[in-house]
């Protein structure tokens, strides 16, 4: 009988040490958002389990920042919701999901989740981000600003306007400028400088200009642009070969007495530099861009003829050639074009080729590596023929191009890359 009594404590005690064991066992999940969202593989659409989706899981939101091709069909495809922790349940549009069946995802879904204890919930609204049109297209509008008898224009940006720097055929200089973009009103009139340029560089405020004799070199401060233009001094009996452009507050430049100097101008006195292409470095119709503190010499001409190269430097002495030199991936030779840098991508506009006719237009990764020519819904419509005298520079998401003959107005075309409307700000 002692025996019984004794074991009945010690089996009353396992009893409890084992309710305890099954009660720290048992867990429930608390988290009812989703870490991580994408697309299930899918053998018609190439690539769209690499589409990258943004999960916000304050607003409780899920999207992705680079739209889809605008062909492709989503009627039919699998999201990956990946949450923190295991749910109860989940719900698409208000029906219980299976994450089996395809989804409608043409239009935003709501996905709703239930933590796995049942008391935590979300809803997030999922919405896939495709081009309704061609993508990278540029959609474009026109105006114009009555001058005629253009012989030369450039334009740039700075400190959110946009700026237009030209003479005419009478000798009168001026600049239009544009809060808008589109409606330029006329800012300051230089007719007095009587400067017929052929040269100029403009990078950030500072804007050089040559005369056309390439006898007399001007700068203009558009931070400060009613005090006009002031004369830099050239070295004795120099003349100017060709104006580079900007780089760690230098103006690089070729100047010429008897044979070409490679100089710099840093404000307050020239300085001969070390170049190692200076004789590709010449003053036949070559493009110029700075990007990302890189220079970019585009275009030109060696011995006489035109080139296709693409002449980089990052400190102004030395210089790579970028272009693929393959006859697939090179863009035709051209003179008097510009060239911009809109969205990680070069393009080169305008301009005339060996034979003088109105040459192709060509971009290409910023880089200048290769190169492809414009497609038909990347131009502008409408009548736009670009022409030899034309520049261009961009602004925001915007791209501007200035087109314009000797005897007509200035086209003012103002364009923006399709991509740009569906970054979810």
């Amino acid at each position: 009988m002692k025996k019984i009594l004794l074991f009945l404590p010690i089996l009353f005690l396992l009893s409890i040490v084992s309710c305890v064991n099954d009660k720290t066992s048992t867990t429930y999940s608390t988290n009812p958002h989703i870490e991580e969202f994408y697309f299930n593989e899918h053998t018609k659409i190439a690539g769209i389990e690499n589409v990258k989706f943004t999960i916000d899981t304050v607003a409780c939101i899920i999207y992705n920042e680079d739209s889809i091709s605008y062909d492709c069909d989503l009627s039919r495809v699998l999201p990956v919701p990946v949450s923190y922790e295991s749910l109860n349940s989940i719900k698409v549009n208000g029906e219980k999901w299976n994450y089996k069946d395809t989804l409608d995802m043409t239009s935003p879904i709501t996905i709703s989740t239930i933590s796995g204890n049942k008391k935590r919930s979300a809803e997030y609204t999922v919405t896939v981000n495709q081009h309704k049109i061609e993508p990278d297209s540029i959609i474009w509008v026109k105006s114009l600003i009555k001058e005629s008898s253009i012989s030369n224009i450039n334009s740039s940006s700075y400190n959110n306007k946009v700026y237009i720097f030209f003479s005419n055929n009478s000798g009168e200089s001026k600049i239009y400028a544009s809060d808008n973009g589109i409606d330029f009103s006329l800012k300051l009139s230089v007719a007095d400088l009587n400067l017929n340029f052929y040269k100029s560089i403009i990078h950030n405020e500072k804007c050089f200009v040559a005369s056309n004799d390439n006898a007399s070199l001007f700068y203009l401060d558009l931070s400060d642009i009613n005090s006009g233009f002031k004369q830099i001094t050239l070295p004795e009996n120099a003349e100017i070969v060709d104006l580079w452009g900007v780089l760690n507050g230098k103006l690089f430049a070729t100047l010429s007495t008897d044979s070409p100097i490679y100089m710099s101008f840093n404000g307050t006195e020239w300085v001969e530099e070390n170049c190692n292409m200076l004789n590709e470095l010449t003053a036949l119709g070559s493009a110029k861009i700075n990007n990302d503190n890189t220079l970019y010499i585009i275009s030109g001409s060696l011995d006489g003829k035109l080139t296709n190269n693409v002449l980089a430097t990052q400190d102004g002495n030395y210089w790579i050639n970028t272009i693929n030199q393959s006859d697939t991936l090179l863009y035709q030779p051209v003179k008097n074009a510009c060239v911009v840098d809109y969205y990680d991508y070069f393009y080169i506009c305008g301009g005339i080729t060996k034979n003088n006719s109105i040459a192709t237009s060509y971009y290409s990764r910023n880089d200048g590596y290769s190169w492809l020519p414009l497609k038909s819904y990347q131009r502008p419509a409408n009548g736009f023929t670009p022409k030899e005298n034309i520049s261009s520079c961009t602004l925001e998401d915007y791209i501007y191009i200035f087109n314009c003959s000797n005897t007509s107005n200035i086209e003012v075309w103002k364009g923006k890359i399709n991509r740009v409307d569906f970054i979810k700000k």
